[in-house]
């Protein structure tokens, strides 16, 4: 067996305590082993000689059910023989004991397919079997199970063998068959299986009926996929926007006899990926087996041109057109629609294109402010044209050197939050529950409001890196090395903020009525 190692634990010590339930219930997806644990299950429970729970494989018993001919296993497929009338056959042989082993098991395949009647008339035997009987039933829908059977069967659920499993399992039988395989090929043969053993060992059966050596080319060419690299540049083309290339690629798909469904679903993967990498980064490359340190690099570095909400719009249209293929008399029309919807980023009433122009904005304010304005070079000869002349001119844009005085308070304070908006987000929501108070020697003074949380406000805002970043702005908004302290809320007197506005007041008053005695005569 491959995988499922709870389950196989499990059973493997009833066998050797010889605790056999009545009736087992095997679910889970195809392919991951449900019949086959079945199958290995009753032989184990009447070999003459287990081994750690495991069938001896040497004994009568053993011999016989792999030869298929022990009369104390009886196989039944549900889907072909779903009626009544084979239930009521079956009721009536239960009562006859096994012919040579100690148990009679009864393997039910698909025992979803049984209709209601049949249900009805196995119920009564699983609620009361003879003590040598063992049913063991099997299906990929278990919620097409009445709750009564359910609840008188011991339930195993089997989940999707992991890639590495399926691999290694893939690698031993190309070994045994004696031709060879890359390890890539392999691993692009067990993600195709989506974690089924079966279908892997499909997919390896046409491969070595091509040839002895197995290769990502020959996988691709049966699986009908296209590699990584040509996912790499069709999704860049949509974030970049390139509608000729995009279709283009659409073009060479089509000529090279892809499948429209399955380039749909790698577009899906793909863009999970990205998403993946967008949002997580390094963290969850460990719990990505599939993918080399340097694949998922790959991912990391495609992902930073692009927001999420944009790459998680273009999975989700891939996703759609997966399901709608069937439906259009013309795929490559429909693939191509989807690419160029990708590819849409503006429009009036669509919140997603507003929310990428933003965040592009963003990005290129971000760059300004890093780095200078720098005059876009002009495309026409009109434009260059009128540059050449006005290169002429003393009159030149240059960057405004940074104009905020230190001493001013106020506006110290409100450049440094519109600044830290941009480069560290977290920072103005803690540093709008204080105010700047003081500017004495080269540092500027914080403090928070009166209140509980005051001492937090003050610790976070002193952790190195903080006062780092805060630093680094005040120096570009000021054009002065100034320190950043937060201290806690002075006590009496007036702070700076409060005496210059105190120094504004009476400046009006000064300029309105004069520096001499005013005589103020109230009229009726």
């Amino acid at each position: 067996m491959v995988g499922q190692q709870p389950i196989i634990t499990t059973l493997k010590n009833q066998v050797v305590s010889g605790r056999i339930a009545h009736a087992y219930l095997f679910c889970g997806s195809r392919g991951t082993g449900k019949t086959s644990t079945a199958k290995i299950l009753a032989k184990a429970i009447n070999c003459e000689h287990p081994k750690d729970g495991d069938p001896c494989n040497e004994c009568v018993h053993c011999l016989q059910a792999d030869r298929e001919e022990s009369l104390d296993i009886i196989e039944i497929d549900a889907a072909s023989n779903n009626g009544v009338d084979e239930i009521r056959d079956l009721r009536d042989t239960v009562k006859y004991p096994p012919q040579s082993g100690k148990y009679k098991v009864y393997i039910i395949d698909e025992v979803h397919m049984l209709s209601t009647s049949a249900f009805n008339a196995l119920l009564k035997t699983l609620e009361e079997p003879p003590a040598y009987v063992v049913f063991i039933l099997a299906t990929t829908e278990p919620q097409k199970l009445p709750e009564t059977i359910l609840s008188r069967c011991q339930r195993f659920d089997f989940g999707r063998l992991a890639l590495g499993d399926i691999q290694n399992r893939l690698d031993e039988a190309v070994r045994k068959a004696g031709a060879e395989a890359d390890p890539g090929a392999l691993m692009m043969i067990a993600r195709a299986a989506e974690g089924g053993m079966r279908d892997a060992f499909s997919i390896l059966d046409m491969c070595l009926g091509a040839g002895k050596k197995v290769d990502e080319p020959l996988v691709r060419s049966i699986l009908g996929t296209s590699d990584r690299s040509f996912l790499f540049r069709f999704a860049g083309a949509l974030l970049e926007g390139e509608a000729g290339e995009a279709l283009a690629m659409i073009s060479e798909l089509f000529q090279s006899g892809r499948d429209p469904a399955v380039f749909s679903k790698e577009m899906s993967g793909h863009f999970r990926l990205l998403v993946i990498a967008k949002t997580c980064g390094e963290q969850a490359q460990a719990s990505l087996q599939e993918l080399t340190p340097e694949d998922y690099g790959e991912y990391l570095r495609q992902s930073e041109g692009a927001t999420v909400t944009r790459l998680m719009k273009i999975m989700e249209h891939f996703m759609n057109l997966e399901t709608e293929l069937r439906y259009f008399s013309s795929p490559r029309f429909a693939l191509e629609n989807t690419a160029l919807k990708c590819m849409i980023k503006t429009g009036d009433a669509d919140p997603q294109s507003l929310m990428d122009r933003i965040a592009e904005l963003e990005k290129r304010i971000g760059e300004l402010a890093a780095g200078g304005v720098q005059k876009a070079e002009k495309s026409s000869d009109f434009a260059r044209k009128d540059s050449s002349t006005a290169a002429q001119s003393p009159a030149q844009a240059t960057p405004a050197a940074p104009s905020v005085d230190p001493a001013d308070l106020r506006a110290v304070e409100s450049a440094l939050l519109e600044v830290l908006k941009r480069k560290e987000p977290g920072l103005p929501g803690i540093m709008k529950q204080g105010h700047i108070y003081r500017f004495e020697g080269d540092t500027l003074f914080w403090a928070p409001k009166a209140g509980p949380a005051a001492s937090a406000f003050v610790k976070s805002l002193n952790m190195e890196a903080r006062k780092k970043i805060i630093a680094e702005v005040l120096k570009e908004i000021t054009g002065k090395p100034v320190s950043f302290q937060a201290t806690d809320p002075p006590e009496g007197g007036k702070d700076s903020r409060e005496e210059q506005n105190d120094q504004k007041y009476i400046q009006n008053l000064v300029s309105t009525f004069g520096e001499g005695p005013v005589q103020v005569v109230e009229e009726s």
